[in-house]
């Protein structure tokens, strides 16, 4: 689908919520009848499908090996931490009260959101390095988005 209105008009659903996820996030919250609720209802579909896709990074436990399944960060960090289930980030040293643990797209636009002040370029930065950690290639336009989503 393509976006109907606005300034990203013309550009894949795709492509928008792997390189615009801060405007994905004020999408779906805002009330939409029409084309834009046909929009709201696409992204959240490839927000599901980027969410069920598993990551193709290993573990940071010490000596762990598994293939991740989460990610934390910081306060008001974008740079996430990789983790399987079976590995406890607080055994590992991080700071209790400090670390949030995500599993989903939606997570991380919260975090944002919340501890780095909804900067844009934090949302984009964030969704770009779990992107490629679910195995997106670096260089991102309308035919890798719409792949990685297939």
């Amino acid at each position: 689908m393509l976006v109907p209105v606005g300034k990203h008009k013309g550009k894949s659903a795709e492509l928008l919520v792997l390189k615009e996820p801060g405007y994905v996030h004020w999408l779906l919250e805002q009330p939409a009848s029409g084309p834009l609720l046909a929009l709201q209802k696409e992204v959240q579909h490839l927000i599901k499908r980027f969410d069920q896709k598993p990551f193709h990074v290993k573990c940071n436990g010490n000596a762990c090996s598994a293939q991740a399944s989460r990610f934390s960060a910081y306060g008001n960090s974008i740079s996430p931490y990789w983790w399987c289930d079976s590995c406890d980030p607080y055994q590992m040293g991080a700071i209790a009260g400090k670390l949030q643990i995500f599993r989903s797209y939606s997570s991380a636009l919260t975090h944002v959101e919340f501890y780095c002040a909804g900067l844009q370029s934090d949302y984009k930065e964030l969704v770009k390095a779990i992107a490629q950690a679910k195995g997106l290639p670096s260089r991102v336009g309308e035919p890798q988005a719409v792949a990685f989503f297939k």
